[in-house]
């Protein structure tokens, strides 16, 4: 009898070791700890890592700032005491009708190393946007390399190559080779920022994607302040992009500190390696003991087969999902242009362009603060509508004010600013926590092409107050209240797991509407998996119903042949007929 029950009690242990052996990331993290010691120090690091990519971000606005100079006029007696001369001006606006060039500024920027005043000031501005085209080129072509190559990896890359073009750039003999240099400066700092935020989000839990992400956020404002204050400092804008760029060699050692992405590894079949990251994690916050004997992490990518790794094709394979991107794409492109807008537009407000600029970045501090305290309660599309409303109508009310109110004017400016950078960290953690694993990096890559976009043309939007006073407000308001409604679309993601897959975010929309029909705070959903080991899948029906069904395992398990006839599978909904199961 002893013996008999022994044996029993070794089958109940096999059988709970089981049960236990397969678990996402998302549980191993609720057990170890979503923002444990291991998580400080990595969030620690890539925020010192914002700071320095505000560097970068602000670069041309410094080393290219308009040099104050005084034009002798050509034909003017300058020995005999009869100088004629023009102050910040130039005859016919063209420096050649200059007979001597005098600057008056003790900053040597660019523009005055290469007489870049009058008519050639445009050189100036056009250093800012093709470091801004830069950066939109690497995001849309290398935005999807750190989900084939690795986030760490590619981070460690794009580092070393925003270190060396950008510091070879305060060498350049000549115009032209800088403008080359930082053209290939801003693509590589684009995939830090990228995968910088995508790492800050895949190694912690879900209930502090949004505390990371915005944190992040309130970094780079601390960075612009920072960076102000170092160029007050330096002399020549050769040595402030030396120095800016040399202080990212420390930033090297961080693969002593971070480790790859466990989502990313579980996403590309790679178990071994991911339980061996979360296991790290899981010992330096001192919880390993709390995981079972004998676990497996689960895999997205079918086993024993050689994986294919998926494209930004996988947003059009339903037109649901289409419309998600389409949205997502308007907003980070909205966003972008008026936080640009809004910057450059309120450069002007002290007169010490120093001041004014680490304020404008100041301004972004509470802005997070107050989206970081709210987008936990009211959730992330909330969150992000509401700010985008306030930013949108502060925008609009400034056309119907008097412009000699300047203090109220220069007031819903900063209230338009604080709006939409509130909305922009929201933006940031609502994207990361819509696309799938498969293809975040890429995903976020192309939003982030949508939003350099917006900042090439906001210089050309405040172009239109030529026009009529103030109506660049109107415009950028205007776009904000239109993103703003278009945003209603987006589901829901507060408290729901990470997506891996198309059929995850087609899930996450039904328990939208189960969340609306129940009223539940927590309801979850269900992800949609094809486990091989257990035959077993869920599938959501396009009312909503779910329905468990023990299948062969095979790879075409899923298709439609498998279903009941008159039966339609929630990813063959066409969207108009659907469209009771998208969120108001």
């Amino acid at each position: 009898m002893h013996l008999m029950t022994k044996e029993a009690d070794e089958t109940d242990s096999d059988t709970s070791d089981k049960t236990m052996k397969n678990l996402t990331v998302d549980d191993v993290l609720s057990i170890t700890g979503q923002f444990g010691w291991s998580q400080k120090i990595y969030f620690v690091c890539l925020s010192f890592l914002q700071i320095y990519v505000a560097f970068h971000m602000l670069l041309s606005v410094f080393t290219g700032l308009e040099p104050s100079f005084v034009c002798h006029v050509v034909g003017s007696d300058i020995k005999g005491g009869h100088n004629e001369t023009l102050v910040n001006h130039c005859v016919d606006n063209s420096p050649s009708k200059c007979i001597r060039v005098e600057y008056t500024s003790q900053y040597k920027s660019f523009a005055t190393e290469w007489h870049l005043i009058c008519s050639e000031k445009y050189k100036v501005a056009l250093v800012q946007s093709v470091w801004m085209g830069g950066v939109m080129s690497g995001a849309l072509l290398l935005g999807g390399m750190a989900d084939r190559l690795g986030r760490l990896r590619t981070l460690m890359g794009a580092l070393l190559g925003t270190i060396a073009f950008e510091g070879f750039s305060a060498f350049s003999p000549s115009y032209l080779i800088m403008l080359v240099l930082r053209f290939f400066g801003g693509m590589s700092c684009a995939i830090v920022i990228l995968v910088s935020f995508v790492l800050s989000q895949e190694l912690v839990g879900s209930e502090w994607r949004s505390f990371c992400g915005i944190c992040l956020g309130m970094s780079f404002a601390v960075g612009i302040a920072v960076f102000s204050a170092l160029a007050a400092v330096v002399s020549t804008w050769r040595i402030l992009t030396f120095v800016c760029s040399v202080s990212g060699i420390v930033f090297l050692l961080l693969p002593c500190y971070l480790p790859e992405s466990p989502r990313w590894l579980a996403s590309v079949g790679r178990a071994e390696e991911a339980k061996e990251v979360l296991e790290g994690i899981a010992k330096l916050n001192g919880t390993l003991k709390n995981l079972p004997s004998h676990w497996e992490v689960s895999v997205t990518a079918g086993k024993g087969k050689k994986n294919k790794t998926p494209g930004l094709s996988m947003l059009l394979s339903h037109s649901y999902v289409t419309l998600l991107t389409l949205v997502l794409i308007f907003s980070w492109f909205v966003n972008s242009a008026t936080y640009y807008g809004l910057t450059m537009a309120a450069s002007d407000l002290g007169g010490d362009v120093y001041m004014s600029t680490a304020l404008n970045g100041l301004v972004e501090v509470p802005a997070g603060i107050i989206a970081m305290s709210i987008i936990d309660k009211l959730g992330r599309r909330a969150t992000l509508c509401g700010f985008m409303f306030v930013g949108g109508i502060a925008c609009l009310c400034i056309q119907f004010i008097p412009q000699r109110f300047v203090m109220v004017c220069t007031g819903l400016a900063l209230c338009g600013k604080l709006g939409i950078s509130a909305s922009f960290s929201a933006c940031y953690i609502h994207s990361g926590e819509i696309f799938p694993t498969a293809i975040r990096n890429a995903g976020m890559g192309l939003v982030s092409v949508a939003a350099r976009v917006g900042g090439m043309l906001a210089p050309f939007i405040l172009m239109l107050g030529d026009v009529i006073p103030n109506l660049q407000f109107s415009v950028l308001g205007l776009l904000t209240l239109m993103a703003a409604f278009l945003n209603l679309k987006l589901p829901e993601t507060q408290g729901h797991p990470m997506p891996d897959t198309v059929a995850d975010i087609l899930a996450l929309r039904t328990s939208s509407t189960k969340m609306k029909d129940k009223s539940s705070q927590n309801y979850k959903y269900n992800k949609l998996e094809d486990d091989e080991n257990q035959g077993e899948e869920t599938v959501v029906f396009a009312k909503g119903e779910t329905e468990e069904r023990h299948l062969k395992a095979s790879p075409s398990s899923t298709s439609s042949s498998s279903y009941p006839q008159g039966v339609t599978r929630e990813d063959q909904v066409p969207l108009i007929e659907a469209e009771d199961h998208c969120p108001s």
